[in-house]
């Protein structure tokens, strides 16, 4: 099953903006879709940032695609130099 990972920005929410719209056509094609809260918005810290997305993640794979925003694209990018497995976008 798809799975699409979507990253908020600074100051943001999962609830913000064009999220949940996303969030619900992909779950209309049946597509899984996480839009984690992460730690600290208001003043992030790129290493929490990381740590939460590889525990949301877990494992990854060609059915993981990731969307992010604003400092949400920084954490994505960080967390693909730390694993060796593909995944299916960005």
């Amino acid at each position: 099953m798809k799975r699409v990972i979507i990253v908020h920005g600074w100051d943001g929410s999962p609830d913000e903006g064009w999220f949940p719209w996303l969030k619900n056509e992909l779950n209309k094609k049946g597509v899984e879709v996480l839009v984690p809260e992460m730690p600290h918005a208001e003043a992030p810290e790129i290493e929490l940032w990381i740590s939460k997305l590889e525990n949301i993640v877990s494992i990854s794979n060609s059915e993981t695609f990731f969307v992010g925003h604003s400092i949400g694209c920084q954490t994505i990018v960080r967390y693909l130099e730390r694993i060796s497995s593909k995944v299916g976008g960005v």
